[in-house]
């Protein structure tokens, strides 16, 4: 199981354009819309990694409960601290990612409000960031080593934040392209990304 969520203090669907501008992406204008939980993270899932090797991003969104939220499955934008800061104080509220990783059993959360006030990851049973005053949300909860996918959605819960679907609501999906700086970010990547493979060449590859 892998989940990947931002959520965002307030209703700020209609300003999707600003906020993923802030994440170096434009719209596409090519939504999809979905009344069905499971077939809009089917959706996602089953179409994020291939989108993104032609330079196109993938994220749900949607609003409930008093909060905007981003499913995010590349695991990309929940963890980019830098424009999560600048988003909350552009809107000027709250936002708390959630991260759920099964596979290599890492969970965290992060709150971030003009700086980063709490966060809290679990790798493969190890803390390895736990920061900022603990929330009064986290009482009776399994935030140390031993935490897992319950409790960072009961975590979530406490905030009146539904990300199991429980509500019936329209799902939106935005079909999102690289604004220009994220090519030239990506372009250095994929050079450096080479010039290491070269680097590690055994001398009998070199022609």
């Amino acid at each position: 199981m892998t989940s990947s969520f931002i959520a965002i203090k307030g209703n700020f669907f209609d300003k999707a354009n600003e906020i993923f501008e802030i994440f170096k992406y434009v719209d596409t204008n090519q939504d999809k819309q979905f009344n069905d939980w499971q077939e809009f993270n089917d959706y996602l899932f089953d179409n994020y990694f291939e989108l993104a090797n032609k330079e196109t991003a993938i994220r749900g969104i949607w609003s409930d409960n008093g909060w905007t939220i981003i499913n995010d499955p590349e695991m990309v934008d929940t963890v980019d601290d830098e424009a999560l800061i600048g988003l909350s104080r552009v809107l000027d509220t709250d936002i708390i990612t959630f991260l759920i990783q099964t596979t290599s059993n890492s969970f965290g959360f992060t709150v971030y409000n003009d700086n980063i006030k709490r966060q809290f990851f679990v790798s493969d049973g190890e803390v390895t960031d736990n920061s900022g005053f603990p929330l009064e949300q986290e009482n009776g909860l399994n935030i140390n080593e031993n935490i897992f996918s319950d409790d960072i959605l009961e975590l979530a819960g406490k905030f009146g934040i539904d990300l199991e679907g429980k509500n019936k609501l329209t799902y939106t999906v935005k079909q999102l392209a690289y604004n220009d700086e994220m090519k030239k970010e990506l372009e250095q990547f994929k050079q450096q990304k080479q010039e290491t493979i070269d680097d590690n060449k055994p001398w009998w590859k070199f022609w």
